[in-house]
């Protein structure tokens, strides 16, 4: 397949570069964390049997599995919180998956990142379920 049955479609198609990839891969896990962050206060709030405890867990381990994409040495920048507190967990989790559309994640050192987004897809779901 050519460069031009790519762009066919109208849009045409972008090759990331190592910096923004890991760029992309920390507003993954900081929108990630800001999900699991409210969930959790949530949570905390409902009573001790409610589902939100299983998407609070599932979204922290999202976070992680974004976390652990990032190369070891690489630092997060810092975000602009409050602007993340406005977005419910479901937009959230909507940003962060995403952001993982364009990831390229044949490579070797991205390999894990098809399950983030099949777990985000099922986060989303889950989510949606419970009225967020």
């Amino acid at each position: 397949m050519g460069q031009t049955d790519l762009q066919s479609k109208g849009t045409p198609v972008d090759t990331l570069n190592p910096d923004s990839t890991w760029d992309r891969l920390s507003s993954i896990a900081h929108l990630l964390h800001q999900a699991a962050t409210q969930v959790w206060s949530d949570a905390d709030r409902a009573t001790a049997d409610s589902p939100l405890h299983d998407l609070g867990l599932g979204v922290y381990l999202a976070h992680s599995q974004a976390s652990t994409l990032l190369p070891e040495d690489y630092e997060l920048p810092d975000v602009d919180a409050e602007r993340l507190e406005e977005r419910t967990p479901l937009q959230l989790l909507t940003d962060a998956e995403e952001l993982t559309r364009p990831l390229p994640l044949h490579q070797p050192d991205l390999i894990h990142g098809s399950q983030l987004v099949v777990d985000l897809c099922d986060l989303i779901r889950e989510a949606r379920g419970l009225g967020y």
